[in-house]
């Protein structure tokens, strides 16, 4: 047998991208934690785990790198010319922006973009082409495969989708002083029921709008202080130094006097005084009956979801109540700031899937209300929002219990009713907001609710000031002047 010498001939790949062994075990190891791209794999040819492999790594890696034409076996090539077009769309890297170097999010959107493309494919396209020629000859891309517009179309639906899921994942999974962490096989079902259920797919991207709008509001107009300045003290707390003080840190001849003055605790430092000792919890009363399924059942979810989480970040405890008809049992899902990050998730979850259906009470969710305030003892005073379409009469002795309790325990009640007239809650609430059934300012009130609802009658306890003899109202400096005899 004839020796044959020189180099070895180019090795023909079967993925149309440059990747290395760490790409591949990437790949292999979040497949089997992800069970629905597993089984769209193991319902489809063999040649597709080859196309899903493309993908994976089209949307993972930090760098990617089509390889050439003729480094590819024949029957990719046509992987390739999909691969390579989308690679030159603004939607593939818009969609990278969530999936590069995440596994988990590169899975789900690998298992979306595929599910999209093998469900447009004739039977032409699950056999190989035909009439490759010799390995060495590019071939043509056929015109059976998915068109650019439609390849556009899917990366940009895909990314619409996974942004949501991650931006309520991300938003819910960490608790105080907690990371966003959770195990992969957690967030893979999470993220996953949130994209391929469409009730919750509409939840999630409404929440994740009306979370940005909140916090935006929020941010645009001026916050009531949670402190202010009551006087000047000596101390040494450098953050409320004065000035005139950090003036002497700044002069390298009186530095020495400022780390004296902080030593001995001599610094002219602001004394403040907290205006909200205690934060007001949060009641939001969402009807479930059948007359809210649809888009008023999305909204209300998506809005209460929203202002849920505004109000813990400021450490308010928040109660949702699911209500029905009378005969229908309350749905409470409490949450609370020190709440972990699965414990959270598995909540909001609960509210979002939950659905009564049947007819309407409004008595009971509100004596609820007034029974847990009551249980508490006084307290700061109970924000409650109550949303509803329906139409309900309430007992005149109700009404004059609930106005009762309103004035006694500072309860402020806000009420959407959805395409109807309020008539009963109108006499007990102290707003009523009316949308209509298209809600189409159903945006603005969930941005609005962020600044308004919860920054609503937040009081301003402030720590009385000495006065001094002969004055009717102290001066910030009265602290510094010499005592009368």
């Amino acid at each position: 047998m004839a020796a044959t010498f020189g180099p070895p001939g180019p090795t023909m790949a079967r993925s149309v991208l440059v990747h290395d062994p760490f790409d591949q075990e990437a790949f292999e190891d979040v497949l089997p934690r992800a069970p629905g791209l597993r089984l769209l794999l193991e319902s489809e040819p063999p040649d597709t785990r080859d196309l899903a492999f493309d993908l994976f790594c089209s949307f993972y890696k930090y760098f990617v790198k089509l390889l050439p034409a003729d480094a590819v076996v024949p029957e990719r090539r046509r992987h390739r010319d999909l691969i390579g077009r989308a690679l030159e769309l603004r939607e593939h890297e818009k969609l990278r922006a969530w999936t590069r170097l995440k596994p988990v999010e590169t899975a789900l959107a690998t298992e979306l973009v595929l599910d999209h493309l093998l469900h447009e494919r004739g039977p032409e396209e699950a056999e190989p082409a035909k009439d490759v020629g010799e390995p060495g000859d590019v071939v043509e891309p056929e015109d059976t495969d998915t068109s650019t517009e439609r390849l556009r179309e899917v990366l940009g639906d895909v990314r619409k989708d996974l942004e949501a899921a991650v931006e309520l994942v991300a938003a819910w999974s960490s608790g105080p002083g907690e990371e966003t962490r959770l195990p992969p096989e957690i967030k893979m079902q999470l993220m996953r029921n949130l994209v391929r259920n469409p009730r919750l797919r509409r939840i999630g991207l409404l929440f994740g709008r009306y979370r940005r709008m909140g916090v935006r509001d929020r941010e645009l107009k001026a916050l009531l202080a949670s402190e202010e300045v009551v006087d000047f003290v000596r101390g040494g707390d450098v953050a409320r130094a004065l000035a005139g003080e950090l003036a002497n840190f700044a002069m390298r001849e009186r530095e020495d006097l400022f780390y004296s003055k902080l030593v001995t605790h001599q610094l002219l430092i602001y004394e403040l005084s907290e205006r909200h000792p205690q934060p007001r919890p949060v009641y939001l009363c969402l009807d479930n009956s059948g007359s809210m399924s649809g888009e008023k059942e999305i909204w209300a979810k998506a809005s209460a979801l929203a202002l849920s989480h505004l109000a813990l970040q400021h450490g308010r405890s928040v109660e949702v109540v699911l209500f029905g008809d009378a005969a229908d049992p309350l749905r409470i899902v409490s949450l609370h700031p020190q709440d972990k990050g699965p414990e959270r998730l598995e909540k909001v979850m609960d509210v979002a899937s939950y659905f009564l259906g049947g007819g309407t009470d409004f008595q009971k969710p509100l004596a609820h209300v007034l029974d847990a305030i009551g249980e508490g003892q006084g307290g700061p005073g109970t924000d409650v929002l109550f949303v509803s379409d329906g139409l309900c009469p309430l007992p005149e002795d109700f009404v004059r219990r609930f106005i009762e309790s309103k004035a006694r325990n500072d309860i402020r009640l806000t009420t959407v009713v959805i395409g109807g007239e309020p008539f009963s809650l109108a006499q007990i609430s102290d707003s009523v907001n009316r949308l209509e059934d298209s809600l189409e300012a159903g945006d603005e009130l969930a941005a609005q609710f962020a600044s308004t609802f919860l920054e609503r009658a937040s009081g301003t306890t402030v720590k009385p000031r000495p006065h001094r003899a002969g004055r009717s109202e102290p001066l910030v400096f009265d602290h510094f002047l010499p005592e009368e005899p």
